[in-house]
């Protein structure tokens, strides 16, 4: 029998690498197929604490830099789809199906998950995951039990502590520091729990946990080009950022889209920021209150894998 695969094409950020998987980790057992993950060789150790089974592969060198950032302009977009199959195809899959494999073996889906359907062809390649309003709906239809999670049943922090993601695109616009200074006092009267902030950027989170009396962590960071911003930017490196994912798992977790809904008469003020104003959703945001809503209801069923 010929083993039939669904590969991921696409390495983004770790959270919505850590989506993908446990949307596809879903979706490959449906289909009865092999997952094969290509992705960034940091990242690889963090995925495995989700899905051990899953195949992996570290992205060669040039790949991110030729493919996952070429603009899709429609009338480029066939072109693009044969040469990305024929370097897919070269490069990674003939060592897979270890037999002469032809580009008409391959379906290639660019899109969003609810593209994906199975076939009759042997290998599926899934690139990119673009509605984010129907993956979170997705997401949320998938038990956390059906995950393992590695490090998943331990933290120091338990549901009585309300922990938000303390979003700053831009660590130079004090306007973003007067939304902030205030919406946590807001959280802090309606929850009256104690508030630990999550950040990338280590200075952001010890200003305002000192200011407002909050709680957070001081964590390894790096510095990367962001083509969004076009420009540098302090963020978390992957495992810390899983770290903090962990954490969220364990606390009451209130992502910006709630924030953005319960405080409209707040951020109405501040319909100047990127992130107020735009309906742009962040993807941490979506994975932490996942795992903090779903935790606790599967919390015994984890901690049967240690």
């Amino acid at each position: 029998m010929i083993t039939k695969y669904i590969v991921s094409v696409k390495s983004t950020g770790i959270s919505y690498d850590i989506i993908r998987l446990i949307i596809l980790t879903d979706l490959a057992e449906k289909y009865n197929r092999q997952l094969i993950f290509l992705t960034k060789t940091s990242h690889i150790p963090i995925l495995k604490n989700i899905n051990p089974s899953c195949t992996y592969i570290p992205y060669v060198t040039g790949h991110a830099s030729e493919f996952n950032s070429f603009n899709r302009r429609e009338q480029l977009y066939t072109t693009y789809a044969l040469k990305y199959k024929s370097f897919l195809k070269s490069t990674y899959l003939d060592n897979i199906a270890k037999s002469g494999l032809s580009i008409g073996d391959i379906s290639y889906i660019y899109g969003g998950i609810r593209d994906i359907t199975d076939s009759s062809h042997n290998i599926i390649l899934f690139d990119y995951c673009k509605n984010i309003k129907h993956t979170t709906e997705l997401l949320h239809s998938i038990p956390l039990a059906s995950l393992i999670m590695k490090d998943a049943y331990y933290s120091k922090y338990t549901d009585n502590i309300l922990s938000i993601n303390v979003k700053i695109d831009d660590p130079d616009n004090s306007r973003i520091y007067e939304l902030w200074d205030e919406i946590i006092p807001k959280l802090k009267q309606e929850y009256n729990m104690p508030i630990l902030l999550i950040s990338g950027n280590n200075d952001i989170k010890k200003y305002f946990g000192d200011k407002h009396n909050c709680l957070y962590e001081i964590k390894e960071t790096e510095i990367k080009y962001s083509f969004k911003r076009n420009g540098n930017t302090i963020r978390g490196k992957p495992d810390q950022v899983y770290d903090d994912l962990i954490i969220c798992a364990h606390t009451h977790f209130i992502p910006f889209t709630k924030i953005r809904e319960d405080y409209r008469n707040i951020l109405s003020k501040y319909s100047d920021i990127k992130f107020v104003k735009g309906s742009y959703v962040e993807k941490f945001d979506v994975l932490a209150e996942y795992l903090s809503m779903t935790f606790l209801k599967t919390k015994k069923r984890l901690l049967n894998y240690k």
